[in-house]
């Protein structure tokens, strides 16, 4: 969870440093605004935690980057991470890309990808994901992609059992 873990800590990062702006604290939750973006976090009553974190900006170039972020760890141990940034550009391009970590008593999963469309219209990128059953250690490898000839996504999978054998991919 080491990307998930770089992407929440920018996020945050990155949310903390707003302008004073709104502030809103009550039991358990805390809220915080700037001109930039805004920042939740929350201790629910049995242990489980939440924080969240998204923002805007005008960059020197005129191209627009938004962001968000979210962390969250249930009473149980399980914990959860997503963050994405997504950037526009004035000539009509633009790239989005984002990630995403969990882990639980049944298992972990993790997800990395980007995708962008160039000022002509024509679209690249792909994601990875992984995934482990905690019960069986049975594995899965996926990425899909753009075929830049048509414009459709690709899809390819491997499935693995816990010695590393490649197995059957369950549908």
């Amino acid at each position: 969870m080491r990307f998930s873990h770089t992407l929440l800590i920018g996020a945050l990062a990155a949310s903390m440093a707003l302008p004073a702006g709104a502030a809103e604290a009550r039991q358990g939750v805390f809220k915080a605004r700037g001109a930039n973006g805004a920042v939740t976090a929350a201790k629910g009553p049995n242990g489980g935690t939440a924080v969240r974190a998204r923002g805007k900006t005008t960059n020197a170039d005129g191209s627009v980057t938004t962001g968000s972020a979210a962390a969250v760890r249930a009473p149980n141990g399980a914990r959860a991470v997503r963050g994405s940034t997504t950037t526009a550009n004035p000539d009509g391009s633009l790239t989005h890309e984002g990630g995403l970590a969990a882990e639980g008593a049944k298992g972990s999963v993790a997800s990395t990808g980007a995708v962008s469309r160039s000022a002509d219209g024509t679209w690249s990128g792909g994601r990875s994901t992984s995934a482990t059953s905690a019960s069986t250690g049975n594995s899965y490898q996926g990425s899909v992609s753009i075929d830049p000839a048509t414009g459709q996504p690709t899809h390819s999978a491997t499935c693995y059992d816990a010695a590393g054998t490649v197995i059957a991919c369950p549908r």
